[in-house]
């Protein structure tokens, strides 16, 4: 319920004040688990998601994005749960598991971090250990803009356009290598369809 009036509030406040166009939506699928996977320009990003997906998003965001008592409120009702960067966190990659178990979309940045030049970062190997663990579809997705809208230490968007776009469905089969190299390549494939997008 809260999910759904917050998403509906967003839009609402969205299509007011910033020019959201989604490009290729019908390549989540319509049921089962799937992880979203885009490149992570903004701390808009994750609402972007959220509001450019018809199914129910589940998203990591970084711990700091809990401690202001406003983007707490907002991270929690858009199912969002914190992740520690820079150590093992089980409470995190319990929950991931359990979202994708139950058949949900799960939203995770592969870089790990925000690029603050737009580029395209090195990917990390959590939603590639995740893959190996959970046998879902990897969507790639490309977003566009949330950058000039919302740049590193502002605190309130500005006007104007920005783009999710998302990719095919990814499931790649690796049974023939070692599991290090499992990851290294799944993680390689992710990073190279985000680019392609356009």
């Amino acid at each position: 319920m809260l999910y759904n009036i917050s998403k509906i509030i967003l839009s609402l406040f969205f299509h007011s004040y910033i020019r959201l166009k989604v490009v290729g939506h019908r390549n989540i699928p319509d049921s089962g688990g799937v992880i979203l996977a885009p490149n992570h320009i903004s701390y808009l990003d994750p609402i972007l998601i959220a509001l450019a997906v018809k199914r129910r998003v589940y998203s990591m965001a970084k711990e700091e994005l809990f401690k202001n008592t406003f983007s707490r409120f907002v991270m929690i009702n858009l199912n969002a749960f914190p992740v520690r960067r820079g150590r093992l966190d089980r409470y995190t990659l319990n929950r991931s598991l359990a979202v994708l178990h139950h058949g949900n979309v799960l939203n995770v940045f592969p870089e790990g971090t925000i690029s603050l030049s737009g580029n395209t970062l090195e990917g990390k190997q959590g939603v590639a250990w995740l893959v190996l663990k959970t046998n879902v579809p990897v969507v790639p997705v490309k977003i566009i803009g949330s950058d000039r809208l919302l740049p590193d230490g502002k605190a309130f968007p500005k006007m104007g356009r920005a783009s999710v776009i998302f990719g095919k469905p990814i499931n790649i089969d690796s049974k023939d290598h070692k599991h290090r190299e499992k990851r290294r390549i799944i993680t390689h494939t992710i990073m190279e369809e985000i680019e392609r997008l356009k």
